[in-house]
């Protein structure tokens, strides 16, 4: 039997190391455009930032590959799938697979914007880009990063860290306007106010100025001055290629609980599916490490014949900035205005939690992280924190596993 894994990211390699530790026997592929081994995509900041070498950043060197028994193909592009065939179409020639696992991962969200393809501007979602970003910034002094999500957050922090003058304009009205609540996000503005980094929020880049490199940016009305732009608006899946397959897709790829996809022997697992969130009730694209690690391990043991459910997606997100920690698990107050808040506020942090019907469905943290593994837990397990709620934020209270390990 051959197993067909395409993209060899957090959920394609979680995929062939679970298949093979259920079946030995049977041939395993993976198949990507990457040239690279896998790297950790999470430590692109770190790097950018000149605070890691490139080479520790590598999480599973060719050598790993061989080890298991997989056959590794990187530099290969999948053009289409034919599951009627049971074949892929690798640079024009045709593959045939037994079960197959689609991979793929994101894309960078580049927006029409007038101006878009001057030299000067970066997308940040590979160590390709890294590299691009930093050969430019060597002598530049200005850059605007468009956008205030996720990525956008810590490409404006690491090009700080670089010495470099950091302008952050966001469409929405707050930072991390997807991660965090308005309250909760107006508190991480300001610690990165205080390193020096500017933001328009409210407002948008309509254009890219210059002749063929970037020399500033219209935001409205006004023109901001600048030599780079990095775009920091999010990612999309990556399933362009399975436009004539049949697979039933939404946003992303849907899934069963088995990872499975409506073609037979056709799984997904990782940033491309759209998979159950039991919080929210309805399915979701949580586009996040731990998911795609355990949606890839979840296919793998399936495709290897081990029936394997997966529970359902959470969103977990944690960044740092300027050594500052934020976090935040599951719904935001923004998704359901019936929602019950509890605050928890110091000079050094902030702490909130949302509840619905005494159950935690949210969590948002900035400036400390004590209790959230607890808080997570009880999130996960739907239980009731009604005797809890009064006491859990601080960050004086001991949670019974820490009280258990005195």
């Amino acid at each position: 039997m051959r197993h067909v894994i395409i993209g060899c990211g957090a959920a394609g390699v979680s995929a062939a190391e679970a298949i093979r530790k259920h079946d030995t026997q049977s041939e395993v592929m993976i198949v990507a455009k990457q040239k690279r081994p896998p790297y950790s995509l999470c430590s692109l900041p770190a790097v950018l930032a000149g605070e890691i070498n490139p080479s520790k950043i590598v999480r599973f060197p060719r050598g790993y590959f061989d080890d298991i028994d997989v056959d590794l193909r990187l530099g290969k592009e999948v053009t289409k799938v034919l599951p009627t065939d049971r074949r892929v179409v690798i640079d024009g020639r045709k593959l045939k697979y037994d079960r197959l696992l689609i991979a793929t991962g994101s894309l960078p969200l580049v927006p029409p914007i007038d101006g878009i393809e001057k030299r000067g501007v970066f997308t940040l979602t590979s160590l390709e880009d890294v590299r691009r970003i930093q050969r430019y910034m060597r002598d530049k002094k200005h850059a605007v990063v468009i956008g205030a999500g996720f990525i956008g957050i810590e490409a404006a922090t690491a090009l700080k860290k670089r010495g470099l003058d950091i302008t952050v304009v966001e469409m929405l009205d707050s930072v991390l306007p997807r991660m965090l609540d308005s309250d909760i996000g107006g508190r991480l503005q300001g610690i990165m106010e205080g390193e020096g980094i500017r933001f328009r929020l409210g407002c948008q880049v309509t254009r890219i100025l210059g002749g063929k490199k970037v020399e500033g940016v219209d935001v409205g009305k006004k023109r901001l001055p600048c030599e780079m732009v990095v775009m920091g608006i999010g990612v999309r899946p990556n399933i362009g290629f399975l436009a004539a397959s049949g697979i039933r897709k939404n946003m992303g790829v849907l899934v069963n609980e088995h990872m499975r996809t409506s073609r037979r022997d056709v799984y997904a697992a990782g940033d491309i599916t759209e998979s159950f969130d039991p919080l929210r009730g309805k399915r979701m694209m949580n586009a996040i490490w731990p998911n795609a690690v355990l949606q890839g391990r979840i296919a793998g043991e399936n495709m290897a014949g081990v029936e394997t459910t997966f529970s359902g997606s959470f969103t977990v997100n944690i960044i740092d900035v300027f050594g500052v920690s934020a976090l935040s698990m599951g719904m935001a107050s923004f998704e359901d205005k019936n929602l019950s808040e509890e605050k928890f506020v110091t000079d050094r942090a902030v702490k909130k939690m949302l509840l619905r019907g005494g159950k935690l469905v949210g969590m948002q943290f900035v400036g400390t992280l004590r209790n959230s593994g607890y808080m997570m837990s009880l999130m996960r397990k739907g239980e009731d924190i009604s005797e809890l709620q009064d006491d859990i934020l601080d960050d004086r209270f001991l949670s019974p596993s820490f009280v258990g390990t005195r």
